[in-house]
């Protein structure tokens, strides 16, 4: 069978069979790479819920924005500030749905303590309602100082945008949004925006009233990423063995057309 394989009639699709089966195999090895990203991300995000919340008042006393272009590395970072609501300046990120509802989020600027800046924070969601009506105007509160708790995220960019992309100049004010695109905010605000903005997290009671603060997104299973590659490794094996197969049929039938078994043999003919 070994010497068939490798014969001259056969060499050829010997060779495209094998390089087929390296291909599934090399594509189970890569989904077997992904599958490790995914558990070293998944360790790097879980050191991250459970580290001490850095303080964003700190970070832009040190002017140490911009943060990194790499916008994994900012993403749910816990963070406190300290400082006050600037109401005026209050924006809806529109069309957004929470529990599925439309609504929007109340995205409002604090003003951070001593230090001229200020973040942007998700305030949480409110329903429809509640902003055709212009009742979300309401829940303009606490007016004192605040500290605020929550997880970091990056601006909301379009993918052909960059992370330290700068707004093209002044913009037109206007009080809904659809993403929080930090770099066109800021051509509305008085003052200087950190670049990234926190998602305030709900408070010891929940979310017993609006606006419903919204928890990050975390996914810390394993994706398919086995299943993918056990199903590579399975077709690299199928492809071989039918190959194997198919060969060996065509082969006995060969022999079969060359030695009929009705032949009569050769010191009994005439």
């Amino acid at each position: 069978m070994t010497r068939a394989l490798f014969s001259r009639r056969y060499i050829l699709i010997t060779l495209l069979v094998l390089a087929a089966m390296a291909v599934m195999v090399r594509l189970g090895v890569w989904q077997l790479e992904r599958r490790q990203q995914r558990i070293a991300a998944n360790a790097d995000l879980v050191a991250k819920l459970e580290a001490a919340p850095i303080s964003l008042n700190e970070a832009a006393a040190a002017a140490i924005w911009p943060l990194p272009e790499d916008r994994k590395a900012v993403r749910n970072l816990r963070a406190e500030a300290a400082g006050q609501y600037d109401f005026d300046q209050q924006l809806l990120l529109v069309q957004q749905n929470y529990d599925g509802m439309a609504g929007a989020h109340l995205v409002v600027p604090l003003v951070l303590n001593d230090a001229g800046q200020a973040v942007l924070v998700d305030r949480g969601w409110v329903p429809y309602e509640e902003v055709a009506s212009g009742r979300w105007q309401q829940h303009d509160d606490p007016r004192g100082p605040v500290t605020i708790s929550g997880r970091v995220q990056p601006s909301q960019i379009l993918p052909n945008q960059t992370a330290n992309q700068t707004s093209a100049g002044p913009q037109e004010a206007k009080s809904e949004w659809h993403r929080i695109d930090i770099d066109a905010i800021q051509g509305q605000m008085p003052y200087h925006l950190l670049p990234i903005y926190l998602l305030e997290a709900p408070g010891p009671g929940g979310n017993a009233s609006l606006p419903y603060r919204i928890e990050p997104e975390v996914d810390l299973s394993e994706g398919p990423h086995m299943g993918y590659a056990l199903q590579w490794f399975a077709f690299a094996i199928v492809a071989g063995v039918v190959y194997v197969a198919a060969l060996r049929s065509r082969l006995r039938k060969g022999s079969d057309v060359e030695t009929p078994a009705d032949a009569a043999p050769a010191h009994e003919q005439v």
